[in-house]
C-alpha cells in the first residue's frame, strides 16, 4: 500500500488537498478490495503519482481521459469488471462562417454555465469544432443550455464512437544536445541559457512526467514528458543519430 507520508512529501500546498481526497478513495479500494473511482478529472501530477507508486501494490490503478495523451483524467481503482468510465464526449461545432472560435472561447463558454473545471477533461480543437470529455452527469445540461459562443451559433451533440475523435496533435522537431541532462534540455527547449534553465528548475517551473523536477542534472529518457510553465509541454522521442561534434540528435514532440 502507498504510504500517506510519501504522498505528503510529494505534493505542494497547491495540490495536497486533492491528492489526499484521491488517496482516501485509493485506501478504500485497498482495504475493502472493491472498485472505486474518483468522479472528477484529475490533473496529471496526481494520477501519475498513483500509477507510478501502485505498481507493486495490491490495487489496480487505471485512468482515462478519452484521448490517449490526455492530461486530465478520471482515476479508477480496482476496475475488476472493466466498467465504463462516467464520461461522455461532446462535439461543439461552430456554425458561423464569419468567426473563428479558439480553445479559450469554447472552454470559457462551458465554464460560464457554472460548471467546475474538474468536471471537464482536455479540450481538443479540430477545424471548426471542439471535443469535450465531460462527466456524464452534466452532458445534457451543456447540450440544453449552450447554443451560442460570443456571436457564433453552435451545435452540440454527443459522440458515441470514440474511434472517430481527433488525436492530440504535436509539432515535431529535431534538436541537437550535448547531453540528456534536464538543464541542458530545458535550455534548448525554452531557448534560454543553461543558468536560466537551472533557475526555473529550482523555482519549480519544470515538471518531469507531471511531477516537479528536483534535480537539474537528472538524465532524461525517451518517452519522458517535460512541461515548462509558460513555454509548453514536450515529449522526448527517439535518438536518431549524432552530429560531427558528437551531439545527440533527439526528436522532440511539442504539444499543440
Amino acid at each position: 500500500m502507498i504510504k500517506k507520508e510519501l504522498l505528503l512529501n510529494t505534493f505542494s500546498e497547491e495540490d495536497i488537498n486533492l491528492a489526499i481526497k484521491v488517496y482516501e478513495k485509493y485506501k478504500l479500494a485497498y482495504e475493502k478490495g472493491i472498485p472505486v473511482y474518483v468522479n472528477e478529472f484529475i490533473p496529471p501530477s496526481i494520477w501519475y503519482f498513483f500509477l507510478e507508486n501502485s505498481k507493486k501494490s495490491e490495487v489496480m490503478v487505471e485512468t482515462s481521459g478519452v484521448f490517449e495523451e490526455a492530461e486530465r483524467r478520471i482515476i479508477f481503482f480496482n476496475n475488476f469488471y472493466d466498467s465504463s468510465y462516467p464520461i461522455k464526449v461532446l462535439e461543439i461545432r461552430n456554425k458561423s462562417n464569419f468567426s473563428k472560435l479558439e480553445h479559450k472561447d469554447y472552454l470559457g463558454a462551458v465554464l460560464s454555465l457554472g460548471i467546475e473545471r474538474s468536471k471537464l477533461g482536455d479540450v481538443v480543437i479540430l477545424e471548426n469544432a471542439a471535443y469535450f470529455p465531460v462527466l456524464e452527469e452534466i452532458s445534457e445540461y451543456i447540450i440544453n443550455n449552450l447554443s451560442i459562443i460570443g456571436r457564433s451559433p453552435v451545435e452540440i451533440k454527443e459522440i458515441k464512437d470514440f474511434n472517430i475523435l481527433p488525436e492530440i496533435r504535436f509539432e515535431e522537431t529535431i534538436i541537437n544536445l550535448a547531453s540528456m541532462r534536464l538543464d541542458n534540455i530545458v535550455s534548448k527547449l525554452a531557448n534560454i541559457s543553461r543558468a536560466k534553465a537551472s533557475q526555473i528548475i529550482d523555482n519549480g517551473k519544470v515538471l518531469i512526467n507531471y511531477a516537479r523536477a528536483k534535480d537539474k542534472s537528472q538524465e532524461i529518457k525517451k518517452n519522458d514528458r517535460i512541461t515548462i510553465r509558460g513555454i509548453g509541454k514536450f515529449a522526448i522521442g527517439d535518438l536518431v543519430g549524432t552530429t560531427r561534434s558528437a551531439k545527440v540528435k533527439v526528436i522532440i514532440k511539442k504539444y499543440k
